[in-house]
C-alpha cells in the first residue's frame, strides 16, 4: 500500500501496483458530506474539462446503474480490496450515520407521538418500520438484526 498527497492534508491509499500510473497526476481533495474523495482534472477530446475520481480511474467506467463503492466508508481508501462494483441502492446501504442524526445510531430517533426510540430501514426504496422502544440502544439493536437480514454484505451499523 502507498499514499498519494492530496489538497487539503490529505493523502489518497492505493495499491503498490496502481501507485506509478496515478501519482503522474495532482489530485485534489472532493469534500461530499462527510466523506472525502481524491479527484483529478482532465480535458476531454473537445477541450472541456472532465472530473476524475480516483476510484474510477482504478476500477474503469461502470455501465449505467452500477458503482463503485467503498468497503470500508473511506472514500480515500483506493485499494482494490476495498473497492466493489454495486448497484445505487446497495452503495445506499453502506452508509454512516447521516449529518442530522441526533439519537447517535443509525436508523433510530426519537418519536415525539410515543415518546419513545423509534428505527426504520430503507429496503427497496421504501421506509420499513421496525418498532418503537424505551431506549436508543433497544431500537438499535432491532435496525441492526434487519440491516444484517436485508442489507447482507452492504450492512453498515
Amino acid at each position: 500500500m502507498k499514499q498519494i498527497k492530496l489538497t487539503q492534508g490529505k493523502d489518497a491509499l492505493v495499491d503498490d501496483s496502481d501507485f506509478i500510473e496515478l501519482n503522474r497526476f495532482k489530485w485534489y481533495t472532493q469534500r461530499r458530506g462527510k466523506n472525502f474523495y481524491a479527484i483529478r482534472n482532465s480535458l476531454t477530446l473537445n477541450g472541456k474539462r472532465k472530473t476524475v475520481r480516483m476510484h474510477i480511474e482504478i476500477m474503469g467506467e461502470t455501465p449505467k446503474g452500477v458503482e463503485i463503492d467503498h468497503i470500508d466508508g473511506n472514500g480515500l481508501n483506493n485499494q482494490r480490496k476495498n473497492l466493489r462494483f454495486c448497484s445505487k441502492a446497495q452503495n445506499a446501504m453502506n452508509v454512516g450515520l447521516r449529518l442530522d442524526n441526533r439519537s447517535g445510531f443509525k436508523g433510530v430517533s426519537w418519536d415525539k407521538v410515543t415518546k419513545k426510540w423509534k428505527t426504520q430501514i430503507s429496503i427497496d426504496k421504501i421506509q420499513r418500520y421496525l418498532g418503537v422502544f424505551d431506549t436508543k440502544e433497544e431500537a438499535y439493536e432491532a435496525y441492526c438484526v434487519a440491516c444484517l437480514k436485508f442489507h447482507g454484505d452492504f450492512a453498515k451499523f
